[in-house]
């Protein structure tokens, strides 16, 4: 019936090297730029200042000429992978929640766009 322990060792170690693996990473500024937050935000009324006061420090902060521009970034990549001796899958979904304020050469905010991904979205 069985033609070579080694063989069956093989057989074994193949069936107890697989596996599977999951993957979450979260990085960047936390997402506190809701509805609820950016209500209170008025184009041609609400300052840089206001902004910040709200928000918080921004990922990244960028000159475009005579504006401004306060960039917010947060990062969530989840994923699910199949690990086997000969054959491995991996799959990562990355969704980036970011919000974008435009500021003129007086720090007054003129335009503003954020995007939150739900979680069923992911």
């Amino acid at each position: 019936m069985f033609r070579s322990p080694l063989l069956i060792l093989l057989a074994l170690s193949a069936v107890f090297m697989g596996g599977c693996a999951q993957y979450e990473n979260k990085r960047g500024v936390d997402v506190s730029w809701q509805d609820a937050v950016t209500r209170e935000l008025v184009n041609g009324q609400s300052t840089r200042k206001e902004v910040l006061e709200l928000l918080g420090p921004p990922s990244q902060v960028i000159a475009l000429g005579d504006e401004t521009v306060l960039y917010y970034l947060f990062e969530r990549s989840t994923g699910n992978g199949l690990v086997l001796v000969v054959y491995n899958r991996m799959e990562v979904n990355t969704r980036y929640d970011r919000a974008i304020f435009f500021f003129d050469e007086q720090d007054v905010m003129t335009d503003f766009s954020t995007r939150i991904y739900a979680d069923e979205d992911s």
